[in-house]
């Protein structure tokens, strides 16, 4: 990940979904192990504007305002809601989910093309008292900030991901 960050990170998506890479792990603590929690994530909108890589300069211009964004950019864990105990068990992985430009089906969370996101934890723990609101904590992971694309722009981003990944096409341009 540190790599990539030297780089803006590119996540390939399209209409049929693709997985994020790299995964996203995290590691809790602090919950109260009888308490149930819904954990899900987000990739929040971090740049009012539209973007593309400048192949003279090798950085991102901006070219624009933003598209409307969906309100489906959000995917639960699967095993939410889970008692406090059971998520500080082991890491949590958010493998599954796939980026996708299309409409959204079950695991798919939908973006625009050319803008940059950052993924956001947010932990909602469930109220034993149906008239209190439930406590929502988010946790913003700016590593994980990225620029969505077709296909990888930056050669030297394509090339992280194939050493880390060995499964990534590389255009040439």
């Amino acid at each position: 990940m540190d790599q990539l960050r030297q780089f803006q990170n590119e996540m390939v998506v399209g209409p049929t979904g693709r997985r994020m890479f790299p995964n996203f792990n995290v590691r809790l603590s602090g919950l109260s192990p009888t308490k149930f929690y819904h954990i899900f994530i987000e990739a929040r909108p971090i740049d009012p504007s539209k973007f593309t890589f400048n192949y003279q300069t090798q950085s991102w211009v901006v070219t624009g305002p933003a598209e409307a964004e969906s309100s489906k950019r959000i995917y639960y864990h699967p095993e939410t809601p889970l008692q406090g105990s059971g998520w500080m068990r082991k890491p949590i992985s958010f493998k599954t989910p796939k980026f996708t430009t299309g409409q959204r089906e079950g695991n798919m969370i939908e973006i625009r093309k050319g803008q940059k996101y950052v993924l956001v934890l947010h932990l909602v723990e469930i109220s034993d008292d149906e008239n209190q609101a439930n406590k929502c904590l988010d946790f913003i992971f700016e590593e994980t900030e990225f620029v969505t694309v077709s296909s990888h722009q930056n050669q030297a981003v394509a090339a992280t991901k194939l050493n880390r990944n060995g499964r990534i096409n590389v255009p040439v341009h």
